[in-house]
């Protein structure tokens, strides 16, 4: 089963107790240790609904919110666990000014 992955005391110090801190930068290698929603048939039951909301909050942003970029972009990428921006993004938001509807 895909939980067991988590509890492999080979893989984790004492695999069943609660350590978030095993997550935070520097308390361990970058290589997958565990899939705690799960891969195929097997995934989240609540996988899709939570793609829902999150396109529906990042939908809300983009249309209350005017975006500009603080400083100039660079699109240099760095390998991590999967490969990400060298600089992340930084952006200046405000709110859109919408029409009244009177």
């Amino acid at each position: 089963m895909v939980a067991e992955m988590g509890w492999d005391p080979k893989v984790w110090e004492d695999p069943m107790a609660f350590k978030p801190e095993r997550f935070l930068e520097g308390g361990g290698g970058k290589e997958i240790k565990m899939m705690p929603f799960g891969a195929g048939r097997r995934m989240c039951p609540g996988y899709t609904l939570a793609m829902l909301h999150l396109e529906y909050f990042v939908a809300n942003l983009v249309r209350n919110f005017k975006w500009e970029a603080a400083g100039e972009v660079d699109l240099a990428e760095k390998p991590e666990f999967t490969v990400v921006m060298k600089h992340p993004l930084e952006v200046k938001l405000s709110p859109r000014v919408r029409a009244s509807s009177s």
